[in-house]
């Protein structure tokens, strides 16, 4: 599922999440596709938070779409991951 983020600077990211993170942050078991954007909706702040975590631990912004899988919605990169401990670096020169 497609969808447009707003970053704090006001720029816009394409954003997609996957099927099966949506089936996973909802609880439930979708009897139908049509039954995705209501999940969507539900969780919508919680997806936005996920993708501005994911984009945030990023060195530069997605050339394309910034992908949401099922892990980046059950398991968030820890703050010690690389990513974060350069963009850290970089932060305080």
């Amino acid at each position: 599922m497609l969808f447009m983020l707003t970053t704090e600077d006001g720029s816009e990211v394409r954003c997609a999440i996957s099927r099966l993170a949506l089936l996973a942050i909802s609880g439930t078991r979708p009897r139908r596709s049509t039954d995705l954007p209501a999940i969507f909706a539900a969780e919508r702040g919680r997806i936005e938070a996920a993708a501005l975590e994911k984009l945030r631990a990023r060195l530069s912004p997605p050339l394309g779409v910034l992908h949401i899988w099922e892990d980046d919605m059950l398991d968030p990169e820890p703050p010690e991951t690389a990513a974060f401990a350069l963009k850290a670096r970089r932060q305080r020169g």
